[in-house]
């Protein structure tokens, strides 16, 4: 730091490499946008986040919320979609069928248009993906991206049974 005095006022100067510091050390965040309506026929609410330490959010159609990225998993964003959906290959044991689909967004520091969905990772070998289901678009400007979520139109619908 550098004390300058200018006409009798004192000015703190910061070196340059401290103020970049300060800047990318901000937190970043993620607005998740939920335009996925239920299944035909059914109502209930469609998103489940998965945040750090699996604390869990249930994000109906029409709501958001804002997620801190120090609350996002290494993982990834969990985000569950709520309808029953058939596992691909069959019964698993010890497995829901149907269950509820799931994927991981993973966004890359700095740039909100540069993410990735995971496939889901529980119970399983082949649990419902919700990539399948559900559309991810991103968007806003870095530390402040925004995820909406809607219904692919080539989702499969909701099962009771498989």
């Amino acid at each position: 730091s550098l004390l300058v005095v200018i006409m009798g006022r004192a000015l703190l100067v910061l070196p340059l490499f401290v103020s970049l510091l300060v800047v990318s050390s901000l937190s970043w965040q993620v607005k998740v946008v939920n335009h996925v309506n239920p299944c035909v026929g059914r109502q209930y609410c469609t998103i489940k986040l998965f945040t750090s330490g699996n604390a869990q959010q249930n994000l109906c159609e029409g709501s958001s919320v804002t997620i801190q990225g120090d609350d996002i998993p290494s993982t990834g964003l969990g985000i569950q979609e709520n309808g029953e959906y058939c596992r691909c290959c069959g019964n698993e044991a010890g497995c829901l069928n149907p269950d509820n689909a799931g994927m991981e967004l993973f966004v890359s520091q700095g740039n909100c248009a540069n993410f990735k969905l995971n496939p889901p990772f529980y119970c399983g070998v082949h649990p419902p993906n919700a990539g399948n289901i559900v559309n991810v678009a991103m968007n806003g400007t870095w530390p402040n991206c925004q995820a909406t979520l809607t219904r692919k139109a080539t989702a499969p619908g909701c099962q009771s049974k498989c």
